[in-house]
């Protein structure tokens, strides 16, 4: 927890679509859709996109390229970074 965590997609070829939701490790915690599903297409800038936890747990970000036949690629990064108040001393 304390935590942001930013990533960046970019999709090189044909169309493909994307998702981020966060998912708490704690019991009884929900999942938080962070972006919808949603198509991206070649020509499509990069996305640049960060989250803050609040809780420990982890990001998921899901590429579906299973759409069409031709192949299709995507590149991304990510970096977390933790703030000052969550690292011991």
């Amino acid at each position: 927890g304390g935590a942001t965590i930013v990533w960046d997609l970019v999709v090189g070829g044909w169309e493909l679509e994307y998702g981020a939701e966060f998912v708490p490790n704690a019991e009884g915690s929900y999942t938080i859709a962070v972006e919808k599903c949603r198509k991206m297409v070649a020509g499509d800038g990069p996305i640049h996109n960060s989250f803050a936890a609040k809780e420990h747990g982890k990001l998921v970000l899901s590429i579906d390229n299973s759409l069409s036949r031709r192949k299709k690629v995507a590149a991304y990064r990510y970096l977390v970074r933790r703030s000052s108040s969550s690292v011991p001393a």
